[in-house]
């Protein structure tokens, strides 16, 4: 009797004598109970049949990974001077992988406790001790302890299969489950919260899976043993996680003695010899076999971790522990792998900035993928005048990498133009200065002039003195200064006498040396210099086309010192062609800049042409029209929005507390707004609602409201439908979000530069007309009202909406200035001729609706 239940008592039991409800507890000792029946009945066939299914259980077990925290027969000795093995920190694509291997990343969270457990962990005393953490299953165990994972068999999630393994069942890709001592989210079996603990704690509340994220209580009502065994579905993005099944790690051939003898006694084997000799030379450790599905849309995620300061190195971490690693490259340690050249639906995640785009674009070139793959921009450069034009916005700010994801699998392809740059030495004495260019294709723009002779200055002084250029302040304050000595020095007065251009054969030389530029840009994307618009977005212009990137034309600008400085205002520069090629021609030595890589060019003569066309990722709406009146999910017609404000420093302390950012939220105003309201329609009648409340404070006798009542200019939408916390969205991006996607009943927005204060007093209401969605305010600011305002500004929408609603055109301003005359002083001649032929006498009955002040 005691010989034949011996076997059961080396099984894994529970992973901690605190953990009575542990599923493999109950399991255990119920079949102990059944074992003992079996027994005592003498039916030794079901005993022999229940000891077979314990070795099932306990192999399974195993193969999760979820025996690590069982009771230490032996206790390990500890280690003293860390780990023998080598700690891998990236991903390894030799032959020498090993599948299940951690990529171990420094962490600052040393108050977490190992993940070995205190029966395991080899450094129980030492809290301060340092730790590493798994990007790609995210635990945390004292670098000492490392090696220890490998004697208990715990390994990461795996990437690869072995070519070795013709087994289907081996192949099916299983869950990856781990133990959580913290866990976002709700259990998948009971729909209830995970309890959260504001200290580390050592009790195991979660067991969720690596690769589809799902989460069970640590409870064997949650969690089951047919858990373990069932296959993984990847979760919400298995469309563009690329499975590990596809990646196959290749056996290196080798000849064997056998076929060395045949070689000897048969020469009808020579040439098969030599031919094998030359695929062993080609051979690779990995090779990918995909399983093509009009569902799968993989995504290849490179990532500059010199982007954006330290976002790089975050974001890296953040898509390997979503993704497959093997999916995921750092563009510092390699560059573009052959092994996905023929994966269809293929997708490219470029996270940096514009120059990171572009030299993704060129070695697509060099790999001659056809059709080129779409590219898609993660902005975390400074510039990204390109991410701008795709709908990507100006800057990542803290947006979930999964929603980035779906926005990438969702996005349209749209084509990019690209230029070649051909440089021709001139046969004039040599001067100072090189005769290569820093690129030789271009996706942006190619500039010469002012704005390249003060980005080489900044350039060069970066070079000299890197440890001064540290700060992204200081950069730009050096900028400033290096602009306004080039200002002074004039040193870009003569441009215009040392140039020739000629532009689909016609000579533009005279226009320029009349004008007398100081810049010439010759620009792909309506982008420039950190989002200004050089070539305009209005329609006054008859003599071109609308400017696009997809078109196979560039546009010639030309700008003054003035000029230039009224881009940052909205203004532009001179529009002198549109063309297909370009002759360039230079008679000195002259600051070029090619995508914001700059040099000093030597006399010569450059010719633009078309390349070809890249495939990109432009970002579009989630919703793309309003529902249908029969639809139960239809938006309502109009939105009342309580607006609340919270301050940066509040948001910092308490961006995970959700429930505490709402108390301490302080009301501005109400706004109301239609149903299909975007947010950059929404932050107009939030700006506005800032004037209206000015004016009521000032109408009641009250003082003039400080800073801590009043927004800054510098303000942005929070997003608070999410469930762990707010999440910030780009000015850039606020054309592609609907307001009813970002909020419910209030709309929160995080003030950048204001001071965290209590509530503020007064929060009149923006009150909207039901069939045209315009504020129409009855106290105004300044007496202007917002027909007013609307045509200063040019808002040419808006001044429809507004005429619509039947604003009145012949109200007078203090200055008794119309709207239409607003119109004329701003240089709007196409808005005011709209205005003045809808003057008519019908608005007169209508002007009750707007009453200047």
């Amino acid at each position: 009797f005691s010989l034949s239940l011996r076997p059961l008592l080396f099984l894994s039991l529970p992973p901690s004598p605190s953990l009575s409800f542990s599923p493999y507890l109950s399991r255990v000792l119920g079949l102990l109970g059944q074992c003992t029946k079996v027994v005592k009945r003498f039916d030794i066939m079901d005993h022999t049949a229940t000891l077979t299914k314990y070795v099932f259980f306990r192999k399974a077990i195993s193969r999760s990974g979820l025996q690590h925290l069982a009771p230490v027969h032996k206790p390990m000795p500890p280690i003293a001077n860390g780990p023998s093995k080598e700690i891998r920190t990236s991903v390894d694509w030799t032959e020498t992988a090993v599948n299940g291997d951690h990529l171990w990343l420094e962490t600052s969270c040393s108050g977490e406790l190992c993940y070995l457990g205190e029966d395991t962990c080899v450094l129980k005393t030492a809290k301060s001790a340092p730790r590493r953490k798994c990007a790609a299953c995210k635990i945390v165990v004292h670098t000492a302890c490392i090696e220890q994972l490998d004697k208990i068999n715990f390994r990461c999630k795996p990437t690869f299969r072995e070519g070795g393994s013709r087994c289907l069942r081996d192949n099916m890709l299983r869950h990856h489950w781990v133990h959580r001592r913290r866990q976002e989210g709700k259990c998948r079996q009971c729909g209830k919260s995970f309890q959260q603990k504001f200290f580390h704690s050592k009790e195991i509340v979660a067991i969720s899976c690596s690769w589809c994220k799902q989460a069970f209580h640590n409870k064997v009502t949650c969690f089951q043993l047919h858990h373990i065994e069932e296959p993984c579905s990847l979760g919400a993005h298995a469309g563009v996680i690329v499975p590990p099944s596809w990646i196959i790690k290749v056996r290196k051939p080798q000849s064997s003695f056998k076929n060395s003898t045949r070689r000897k006694k048969r020469t009808s084997f020579k040439r098969r010899t030599s031919k094998k000799g030359t695929d062993e030379s080609k051979w690779r450790p990995f090779m990918l076999k995909p399983l093509p599905s009009p569902l799968m849309k993989p995504v290849l995620v490179f990532v500059n971790p010199k982007s954006g300061g330290n976002q790089g190195t975050k974001v890296l971490q953040m898509f390997m522990w979503i993704l497959n690693p093997r999916q995921v490259f750092d563009l510092s340690q390699g560059g573009l792998r052959e092994l996905y050249r023929k994966v269809p639906n293929l997708r490219i995640l470029a996270c940096g900035g514009d120059g990171t785009v572009g030299w993704i674009l060129s070695a697509l070139d060099e790999l001659g993928m056809t059709p080129h793959p779409p590219v898609a921009v993660l902005p975390l450069g400074t510039g990204n005048d390109l991410a701008r034009t795709l709908n990507w916005g100006g800057g990542y700010t803290d947006e979930p990498v999964s929603k980035v994801l779906c926005q990438v699998e969702d996005g349209s392809v749209v084509q990019l133009d690209r230029w070649n740059l051909q440089v021709e030495r001139s046969p004039a004495q040599p001067e100072e200065g090189t005769q290569k260019l820093p690129l030789n294709v271009f996706n942006n723009y190619f500039s010469l002039g002012f704005d390249a002779h003060v980005t080489l200055e900044f350039h060069e002084s970066r070079e000299a003195n890197p440890e001064k250029f540290n700060s992204r302040f200081r950069n730009k304050m050096f900028y400033a200064g290096a602009a306004f000595s080039d200002f002074l020095q004039r040193s870009s007065r003569d441009l215009s006498k040392h140039v020739r251009v000629v532009c689909d054969g016609t000579d533009l030389t005279p226009k320029i040396q009349e004008q007398k530029f100081q810049c010439i840009v010759f620009l792909n994307i309506p982008r420039y210099c950190a989002g200004t618009m050089p070539w305009g977005n209005t329609g006054d212009h008859r003599d071109f086309e609308p400017q696009r990137h997809d078109d196979g034309c560039i546009e010639v600008i030309g700008f003054t010192l003035s000029s230039l400085a009224a881009l940052q205002v909205g203004g532009h520069g001179e529009r002198l062609h549109q063309c297909r090629e370009v002759t360039l021609t230079t008679f000195k030595t002259i600051a070029v800049q090619v995508d914001g890589e700059p040099c000093r060019l030597a006399p010569s003569t450059l010719r633009i042409s078309l390349r070809n066309q890249a495939n990109m990722v432009q970002k579009s709406k989630r919703r793309t029209s309003v529902p249908l009146l029969n639809d139960p999910h239809a938006v309502p017609e109009r939105l009342r929005l309580r607006v609340n404000r919270i301050s940066l420093q509040d948001y910092d302390r308490l961006q995970f507390d959700k429930e505490r950012l709402r108390d301490i939220s302080i009301a501005v105003g109400i706004v109301v707004v239609r149903g299909d309201c975007d947010l950059e329609t929404c932050r107009l009648y939030i700006d506005r609602l800032q004037e209206v409340r000015t004016h009521t404070d000032e109408c009641r006798g009250l003082p003039r409201p400080g800073s801590a009542h009043r927004l800054s200019p510098n303000w942005s939408f929070l997003d608070s439908t999410s469930v762990e916390r707010f999440y910030r969205i780009d000015k850039a991006q606020e054309h592609l979000h609907y307001v009813t996607e970002i909020c419910q009943e209030e709309v929160f927005i995080l003030d950048h530069d204001g001071l965290a204060a209590g509530p503020a007093t007064g929060m009149p209401d923006l009150v909207v007309e039901p069939n045209s969605g315009v504020c129409s305010c009855v106290c105004v600011f300044r007496g202007d009202t917002a027909l007013h305002k609307a045509a200063y500004q040019k808002h040419h929408a808006v001044c429809r909406l507004l005429m619509d609603s039947g604003a009145s055109l012949i109200k007078t301003n203090f200055k008794g200035k119309t709207p239409v005359e607003q119109a004329l002083n701003a240089g709007d001649q196409e808005l005011a001729s709209y205005l003045t032929s809808k003057q008519l006498p019908t608005t007169v009955s209508h002007e009750d609706l707007e009453t200047a002040v």
